[in-house]
Parts: structure tokens; C-alpha cells; sequence
């Protein structure tokens, strides 16, 4: 027994050895930090110049088209303010923009294909790809370009100047692969239904206004008019939705390009904002070349948007479903008032003065 104590405490220290150790991580590998795509941060990005291919971009939902010519785009950070340069100073919509450049810093690299590839056309990586120059604040440009699916179907190829193509997830790409119209402004009308106080549409087609009371911060606390008649905060609600949420699925136009305009309709905002009233009005208008197109003029005068004539339509006669359906009834005490009164008048006729008319008509029975 004697000559086994020895082999005992060494079996005991060797597993009080491996319990210290396990509980201290010695076992445990490190984690490989995962490869950032682009290396860089949004507040980093200085430009980019999206050349939209026409390479298989089944994920993005662009065009699978071979023969579809590339759109260009170039959009430039000035003063800490993102505007498009190339090809017109279009109107940009900041979220799109700031997500646009969140998936670019975010994107990772999921894996190396191939290192040093010899043909980068197998990997759809040539000239019908999408591809994107960027600038960086440091000097640097990086062209980061987008190939085809692969066989998996959970990511793309891509590649980062003349680096090795690697994979990355479709998520990314989706978010990555825009078009320069998922970066437009696309709604001409800026509103906010809490803050929205009077909407008033005026034309041929249709005339109507609607109006907020003063109470309540949010839009279903206020109280709603249409036309002078009680509405309910919902109606109200939709109404102002199916407008301020039109959106066009153009380029939009220099308001001074357009031709032989003709006035069709107006729709004026008013607005409280942090305290502020503010009013904006929306001239709508067609042309004499095509009389069936609808273009919005923004408040400044300077953009027009070309928007879907049957929504926009809708929008416009909406208010007449919301009369015809949801009107909320007037006060039962003051119709009932009204009534006595105008029995009142009617048993009063054979009196001759207004003030003695009830007690005339009582002693006349």
C-alpha cells in the first residue's frame, strides 16, 4: 500500500493541475477574429462611385440582364453632408445613405476562395459587375466589386482591389449592391402625421381640408375635421399616409425642365414643429405632351417627382371614403336641443311676442 501513495499524489496533482487549468481557459483555442471586408469605418468614407452591374445579383434583386448598361453614380461627403454629384445633384435620402455606408464598414469576410485568382470572369467579377470606388479620408481609394452567387447560394464572390476573392454573405451584399435609386429621396412630400396641424387639397378632380385641434402630442390624441365634420384619428392617420408615403419609381427632374406645364391641383401643410409654425405648399401639374402624367413640385420649386397617377388619385378621393363611412355623428344634446327648439317655435306661432310664446301656448289649449 505503501508503494502506491506516491502514484496517488501524483494522480491527484495532475487533476487538480487539469481542474485549475480548465477553469482558467488554458484549454480553450482563441477565437480567430473574423476579416473585415473593407477595413474601414463609415466616418472614414469620403466618396463612393457606384457602377451598377449587370452581373447575377439574384440576392440585391438588380438586374440579371448581361446587356443592361451600367448606371454610374457618385456621391460626395461636403461639410459632413452626403450629396450626389454624379450625374445630377439629386435629392438623397440620409438614412439610405447612412445604412449604405454602415453595411460597407460592417461587411465581413466570410472566407478566402481563391488568393492569387488567374480569372476573376468565372467568379462574375469582371466588367459587368457591380463594383464601387471608394475614397477614404487617409488618400486611399479602394474598388470593392461584387460577383455572382455561389454554388451554395448563401453568399458572393467579391473582391477588394487586386486581393484574393473571398466570400461574403448575401445580407451584406443585399445591403451593399444598392441601386442609385434605393439612395434617392423618393417621397416629394415631407410631413409627419403628430406634427401635422392643417392638409388642404385643392383642384378639379377634388377639394378638401383637414384639420387638427391644438391638444395631444401625438396624432391619435388629436381631434380631426374633415370638411368641418368630425373624424376619427385613424381616417385622419390614413389620409396623411397614402400621401406622405407616394413615392416615385423615377429619376427625379429639374422642375425647369418640364414643358408646357399645366396646374392640376395644390396641397398645402401646415406644420407645427418643435414650437414652429411652418407651411409648405405642393404644386401638382401635367404637361401638354402627356396629360395622364402627374408630376410633384417640391416646396422650393426645384425638383419635380413623376408619381403613380392611380395612387395618387386614390389619395386624392380618400377623403370622400372616410365621409361616407367613418364620420363620427354630432353630440346627441345639442340635436336634441336643436328639436326642442324648433318645436318650441312651432307651438309659439299664435303667440305674439317671442318672450310670453310657451305661456300663450299654454292657455290657448
Amino acid at each position: 500500500m505503501k508503494k502506491l501513495i506516491p502514484t496517488i499524489v501524483v494522480v491527484v496533482i495532475l487533476i487538480a493541475g487539469w481542474l485549475y487549468a480548465a477553469n482558467h481557459n488554458y484549454f480553450r483555442e482563441e477565437e480567430a477574429v473574423q476579416a473585415k471586408l473593407l477595413g474601414v469605418t463609415s466616418a472614414d468614407i469620403e466618396a463612393i462611385t457606384l457602377h451598377e452591374g449587370a452581373a447575377d445579383k439574384s440576392v440585391t434583386g438588380t438586374d440579371t440582364n448581361a446587356n443592361a448598361s451600367n448606371a454610374v453614380s457618385t456621391l460626395e461627403r461636403k461639410d459632413g453632408i452626403w450629396q450626389m454629384s454624379q450625374p445630377k445633384g439629386y435629392p438623397l435620402n440620409e438614412y439610405s445613405v447612412g445604412s449604405w455606408l454602415d453595411a460597407l464598414s460592417g461587411a465581413d469576410q466570410e472566407m478566402v476562395v481563391e488568393e492569387s485568382p488567374k480569372d476573376v470572369e468565372k467568379y462574375g467579377l469582371g466588367s459587368t459587375a457591380t463594383t464601387l470606388d471608394i475614397k477614404v479620408k487617409d488618400g486611399r481609394e479602394l474598388k470593392l466589386v461584387i460577383g455572382n452567387l455561389l454554388p451554395a447560394g448563401d453568399a458572393h464572390y467579391a473582391r477588394v482591389d487586386a486581393g484574393p476573392v473571398v466570400a461574403v454573405k448575401n445580407e451584406a451584399v443585399t445591403n451593399i449592391a444598392l441601386t442609385r435609386q434605393s439612395l434617392l429621396d423618393t417621397t416629394p412630400f415631407n410631413m409627419d402625421e403628430s406634427n401635422v396641424r392643417t392638409l388642404e387639397w385643392e383642384g378639379e378632380a377634388a377639394s378638401w381640408m383637414l384639420k387638427a385641434s391644438a391638444e395631444g402630442d401625438t396624432a391619435s390624441e388629436h381631434e380631426w375635421t374633415l370638411n368641418g365634420k368630425s373624424i376619427k384619428a385613424e381616417d385622419a392617420i390614413s389620409l396623411i399616409g397614402k400621401i406622405k408615403n407616394l413615392t416615385t419609381a423615377e429619376d427625379v427632374r429639374k422642375a425647369s425642365d418640364l414643358k408646357g406645364a399645366i396646374p392640376r391641383s395644390t396641397l398645402s401643410v401646415e406644420q407645427q414643429v418643435n414650437g414652429q409654425e411652418t407651411t409648405t405648399v405642393y404644386r401638382l401639374l401635367t404637361t401638354s405632351s402627356d396629360p395622364d402624367q402627374i408630376w410633384v413640385i417640391t416646396p422650393d420649386g426645384e425638383w419635380a417627382y413623376t408619381m403613380d397617377a392611380a395612387a395618387l388619385k386614390e389619395a386624392e378621393k380618400f377623403p370622400a371614403s372616410i365621409k361616407n363611412t367613418s364620420a363620427v355623428p354630432s353630440e346627441p344634446t345639442s340635436s336634441s336641443a336643436s328639436s326642442e327648439s324648433v318645436k318650441s317655435g312651432a307651438s309659439a306661432k299664435s303667440g305674439s311676442s317671442v318672450k310670453s310664446s310657451t305661456s300663450e301656448a299654454t292657455s290657448g289649449k
